[in-house]
């Protein structure tokens, strides 16, 4: 529920009481010494959007004093009524109530920065460690929710300082948080706490974010829609951050840590994964808001895009916009490329393994390391898990499946085989 104060002016005061009636809205006034007049009145949070917008039609702008807030209870002779009215429809926040609710969840810069620079540490040490609880930790005190939402919600508010300033937000507070992960890593690495001969590339929780996928990015846009969802309505908003920084801040950490130990195509691939993840929670959230009604004022009205930018503003809307269209076409092509590359790898692990002679063979894991058209002629990893009876060897699967894959791929890779041993037995005890 919500109870709203809403000034009118002397002039608007019946315009506004026919608006409220024809809505069957209960309301009390109080008369202002400059003639203007008070309305108070309660409203289910689901019709605040269409009220609000009754108002402006009927002479109440933008600049009149208007207040919306939380009601606990309601008690008068037509509420239930108008309560069952909107019992169907999604709460969901006014442009007013979600403009100002994404404002108050920004975090000062300081505590912010701090925060990502504590989360990529913790998720590093999850990573090195193998050890998932470190890493939803981390998650849990990640701050990315607010920014990652008030990109797309600035968009679509027409609050274009609020756009640049988060975007702006999104990337640098990730980029010090691979930079941050990178200085531990190195840390960690030449101080001898992690053997340094350790192969990052072996452990389980690095081997699943080596380069974007079709899954991870699906992940990003739920995480995406979700947050938007959750934030514009009355919904338990209390995870929806530790989503979101799932997508973000463990890739972030493994680039990190990519770059101390010196292995070029993690970097990319996990700088790639990052980046995806990064656009398709922005975009997942913008068009969840279009779906809501969320549309911005621009295209209701008169006014045009160019129109809702200030002169002061223009050339840095117009520079980010650019920028995030390259980039999103960029990554686009190159998430693309890998897609593809993967899809083939999968495929003729499985027509290999397929063949009678490896019919004793259980597929676990493929692993592919980032394989994209700008990386050069430095080979990428496959790594292929499977099950093997504990009596069986068989020494030539790597060099099988290397070829059968540089043949489909025409693209230079390394191929690892883990074997895991198995043993059956069907013995009736006696």
């Amino acid at each position: 529920m919500r109870e709203l104060h809403v000034e009118a002016p002397a002039g608007r005061c019946d315009d506004v009481e026919s608006a409220l009636r024809e809505h069957d809205v209960e309301f009390v006034t109080a008369s202002q010494d400059d003639g203007s007049t008070l309305f108070f009145f309660a409203l289910p949070t689901a019709a605040v959007a269409p009220i609000l917008e009754a108002l402006r039609e009927a002479g109440i702008d933008e600049e009149s004093y208007t207040v919306v807030t939380k009601a606990e209870a309601v008690e008068t002779a037509g509420y239930d009524e108008l309560r069952e009215r909107y019992a169907n429809a999604v709460g969901k926040l006014s442009k007013e109530e979600l403009h100002a609710k994404i404002s108050e969840l920004q975090w000062p810069f300081q505590i912010y920065y701090l925060g990502t620079v504590l989360s990529v540490l913790a998720a590093a040490a999850g990573l090195l460690l193998d050890q998932p609880a470190l890493i939803i930790g981390a998650m849990i005190i990640a701050p990315q929710a607010s920014s990652a939402l008030a990109a797309p919600a600035g968009a679509l508010l027409s609050d274009w300082s609020l756009f640049v300033g988060s975007l702006k937000e999104q990337v640098l507070g990730l980029g010090v948080a691979v930079v941050g992960a990178a200085m531990f890593g190195w840390f960690v690495r030449w101080t001898g706490f992690v053997p340094p001969l350790l192969s990052l590339l072996q452990v389980e929780l690095v081997g699943v974010r080596l380069a974007p996928s079709f899954l991870s990015t699906v992940g990003a846009v739920i995480a995406g829609v979700v947050g938007a969802f959750g934030y514009t309505t009355e919904q338990s908003t209390a995870l929806i951050g530790v989503m979101i920084a799932a997508a973000l801040i463990p890739s972030a950490a493994t680039a990190g840590l990519a770059v101390a130990w010196g292995l070029p195509l993690l970097v990319v691939g996990a700088l790639l994964l990052l980046l995806v993840n990064l656009v398709a929670i922005n975009g997942g959230a913008f068009l969840t808001l279009l779906a809501m009604g969320y549309d911005p004022d621009w295209r209701e009205g008169d006014s045009s895009f160019r129109d809702s930018i200030s002169e002061s503003r223009k050339t840095a809307v117009y520079v980010t916009l650019a920028v995030l269209f390259v980039t999103v076409v960029a990554t686009g092509y190159l998430t693309g490329a890998n897609v593809l590359f993967t899809q083939s790898v999968n495929q003729e692990v499985q027509a290999t393994l397929d063949d009678p002679g490896y019919a004793n063979l259980s597929l676990s894991t493929v692993q592919v390391e980032y394989r994209g058209p700008v990386v050069g002629e430095t080979p990428s990893t496959v790594t292929v898990g499977v099950s093997r009876p504990s009596n069986r060897e068989y020494p030539d699967l790597a060099g099988r499946l290397e070829r059968q894959i540089e043949g489909a791929t025409g693209r230079n890779v390394e191929t690892t085989v883990a074997f895991t041993e198995s043993r059956t037995s069907n013995a009736t005890a006696p």
